[in-house]
């Protein structure tokens, strides 16, 4: 049975820190409710109770006791207390103590060490940020970020007051849950992507969906140029392969497609290529398709070829 549990946070403006707060918990026990006051008497009452927490508001952090404020005199702490960087704000204690909880709840096949690298990783690349903004603390962007998003559903100073969090709170879970989704993808691909087959003496790699490969073949296999892959039928079109081509880690490009095929698509693409199924190139130059498998192994041996004369043209 499925445990119900009482969230207190503030009313009025909403902000990123208390939406993911909330949302992190709706991941785990999925049946809450949320009550937005500052009302002291409220919040006195609540400090403590059963299934309770309070987020953003009481002033004091105590996890034990399920209370998540970080506006007391001394702060709730920072990630890295030598040097006072990343300061913590509701969502990164929430995350902090119930992270794993929530990625075990998506992901129970995964083992303690999986769920700890997804914890941290979630919050490296999202939660901290977050904090940042909450605490005052200035992060350049290369677009809105999601404090600005979550920000957005506050209602303008021309429209009436209208309670927005569940909405929020709700996006915040689904947004949570894709991150969640998509790391723990990437772990669990981690030894489908090392078993699967290289041809041409190891310099494409074949594999026999779409699986996020690009960590492991950057830390781990050297050798490989070109990954082969197909990608998923959609209404009106058919079945695709392309080939990509691979980077180090440092993502300095290990090869690129021929110069004449950049940009080209179908018969124009077949004319410079020599393969009849070429279906395009990127201009970039780092990723074709073809229609078949074997027309996409084709043109990556052609590009591997072609890298080798100009090589020996050179020497």
């Amino acid at each position: 049975m499925t445990t119900k549990i009482n969230i207190i946070t503030h009313d009025k403006v909403v902000h990123a820190d208390d939406v993911f707060a909330a949302g992190i918990l709706q991941i785990i026990y999925q049946k809450v409710h949320v009550t937005r006051t500052r009302d002291l008497d409220i919040l006195r009452a609540a400090t403590g109770a059963p299934n309770t927490f309070l987020l953003d508001v009481g002033g004091r952090y105590d996890a034990e006791q399920r209370l998540f404020d970080h506006h007391q005199p001394e702060g709730a702490g920072f990630r890295n207390a030598a040097s006072g960087e990343w300061p913590y704000a509701t969502a990164g204690l929430v995350w902090k103590h119930y992270g794993a909880q929530a990625v075990r709840k998506l992901h129970p096949d995964l083992n303690a060490e999986s769920i700890q690298e997804i914890v941290t990783h979630i919050d490296e690349s999202v939660v901290r940020y977050i904090d940042a903004v909450d605490c005052g603390v200035r992060i350049k962007t290369a677009g809105p970020s999601l404090s600005a998003l979550i920000g957005s559903f506050n209602p303008s100073w021309f429209e009436e007051d209208e309670d927005v969090f569940p909405l929020v709170m709700n996006l915040a879970q689904v947004l949570l849950t894709n991150f969640i989704k998509r790391h723990a993808g990437k772990v669990m691909a981690r030894d489908k992507v090392r078993a699967s087959e290289t041809i041409h003496d190891g310099q494409i790699l074949l594999l026999e969906k779409c699986l996020p490969w690009s960590e492991v073949v950057s830390n781990e296999m050297p050798g490989v140029l070109f990954v082969v892959y197909p990608v998923g039928e959609s209404e009106g079109s058919r079945p695709q392969w392309q080939l990509r081509a691979t980077v180090n880690d440092d993502m300095t490009p290990r090869i690129k497609l021929p110069p004449q095929w950049g940009g080209r698509e179908r018969t124009a693409l077949a004319t410079v290529s020599g393969e009849n199924t070429a279906v395009f190139c990127h201009r970039s130059r780092h990723l074709a398709g073809a229609e078949t498998m074997e027309g996409a192994i084709s043109m990556a041996m052609t590009a591997i070829e072609h890298v080798a004369r100009e090589e020996r043209l050179v020497a």
